[in-house]
This record gives C-alpha cells, structure tokens and sequence, in this order.
C-alpha cells in the first residue's frame, strides 16, 4: 500500500491555512504525513499551525527564496512512496481522496486527477487524453497530482523561476524523460484560483517561454512558441464569442438551439436510412 507526503507551503495565510490543514488531517486513510513550510509569516499563520502539531511530521517557519525553494525544501523531509502539494488556501476535495486513490491502484510515476475552484464544482482544467498537446499549452496541477518522491528528488523545482518551474518540472519528467502517467477519474483538491500564477499572467508566459527555449534546439524555439502563443489566443478568442453569444442569448435559447440542431441531425440520419 502506498504511503503519502502531503506538503503544504504557506506565508501569510491565516486565513486559510485552517481549511487546508482540516482537509488533510480530516482524511480517512491514515497512510500519510504532513510537512508545512511556512516562509516566516507574520499575520498568526504560525499560530494556527502549532495548533496541529500532533499531526505534523515536520515543520518549520523561517524565510525561504521562493515558492520552489520552500517546496524543494519539503521534499527534502519527505518520506512517503507519493508526494502531494496541498498549499495554504488549497484543501482536499472531501475526507476520502487519500483513500479512493489507493483503492485505485497507483502505479505510474505521475498520477493526475481532477481540481475545481474552490467555493464550486467548476473544473479548473477539463482532462485532455493528449497528454504532449497539454504540457505544451497548458499544465498539470500540483495540489491534483501525485508525484512519485524519488522524481522529486531527481529533478528538484528549478528556484530561478517564481511561478513556471512546475512546468518545466513536467516537461522534463513525462517529455524529456518518458516517466510514466496515469490518469484517475477524481476530484482531489479545491483550488484557490487566487495564488500568484492566475494574478501574474505575463511573468508566467515569459518564464514559460525562456523554458521552452531551454528544451528546443536553437532555430526552433522562437516558431514553437509563436505556434503556442496563436493556439491560446484563438482558444481565447472561441471563449469571448462563446460569452458574447450566452449574454445575447439566454440560456433558455441555447437549449432550444442544440435542441433543434440535435433532431436535424438525427432527421438526416432518418432521411438517409429510409432512402436505402
């Protein structure tokens, strides 16, 4: 049976912490230890946190380089087969999620699962089958992912960057490296879709761009990362005119036009079987 790190790195997040910390120790499989790196906060975060200390392995609060540089220093007091990251303002999705994924049966070195945003059931990111065509445009999520810890340790968070090393992290690991992927059909984590890559968009495509260069020959880098840069656009693009129409549309009108282009379809599929 497979064992767990769930790592929470947290600053200034007393008014969360508490809600990340009761999702992990609420968890009904046991088969786990909780690691929090807090960056020295100064608003009571600490507070809150010494008020679990019987269920934390290993904590510390003391100034760090970065978000990378507190989660590599996580992994560096992790112990479990699997390494989780449950940030403060993250939390697992229910009491089961530890439990349901070791009933699943992990196997891969990367095992990916599902996240919504917190406060509702709306996905962060809809699973692609195609796994190359989402780490070039796109990214897997740490707090729904579990990483074998050895992987970790192999390839550490690169702290040059503040907001794309995970990233790159995937690029190497399942690209470069062909480590094995697995995906389970589950919600695992509720999301704070209020951390720093969602409020800084433009350092996260200019990192995400000097990393891509990194892994392509020289020639190549700058036409690949045009060809990315139009795909989010025109997926930008579908969005807006998806929107636009909903707002000039009610939805009540949206029904009835799938509605009506349903039996179309089904008319002319009808019309060609009683024409044999």
């Amino acid at each position: 049976m497979p064992t767990f790190s769930v790592i929470t790195v947290c600053f200034n997040e007393a008014g969360h912490i508490k809600d990340t910390l009761d999702s992990i120790v609420s968890q009904s499989c046991n088969d786990y230890e909780l690691i929090v790196v807090d960056g020295e906060s100064t608003d009571g975060t600490k507070d809150v946190i010494k008020q679990y200390a019987n269920h934390i392995t290993w904590w510390c609060s003391e100034r760090d380089k970065g978000i990378y540089n507190a989660m590599n220093k996580g992994v560096r007091h992790a112990t479990g087969d699997y390494v989780i990251f449950m940030n403060g303002g993250d939390c697992f999705y229910d009491s089961t999620v530890l439990h349901d994924m070791v009933q699943t049966g992990l196997h891969a070195d990367v095992i990916e699962a599902l996240a919504v945003k917190k406060g509702t059931q709306e996905l962060i990111r809809q699973h692609d089958p195609d796994l190359g065509r989402t780490l070039l445009t796109d990214c897997l999520c740490h707090q729904s992912t579990f990483i074998r810890r050895e992987l970790l340790e192999r390839f550490p968070y690169d702290e040059t960057y503040k907001i794309a090393s995970d990233w790159k992290f995937w690029l190497q690991t399942l690209l470069c490296h062909a480590c094995t992927y697995q995906f389970v059909d589950r919600v695992v984590a509720a999301m704070d879709v209020n951390g720093i890559t969602y409020s800084q968009l433009d350092l996260n495509k200019k990192e995400r761009d000097a990393i891509l260069a990194q892994f392509l020959p020289q020639g190549f880098a700058a036409p690949v990362i045009s060809l990315i840069h139009e795909h989010h656009k025109m997926t930008h693009n579908i969005l807006i005119q998806y929107v636009l129409f909903l707002e000039k549309h009610s939805m009540r009108s949206y029904h009835i036009l799938r509605k009506t282009a349903k039996r179309m379809v089904n008319y002319v599929k009808w019309k060609k079987g009683s024409n044999q």
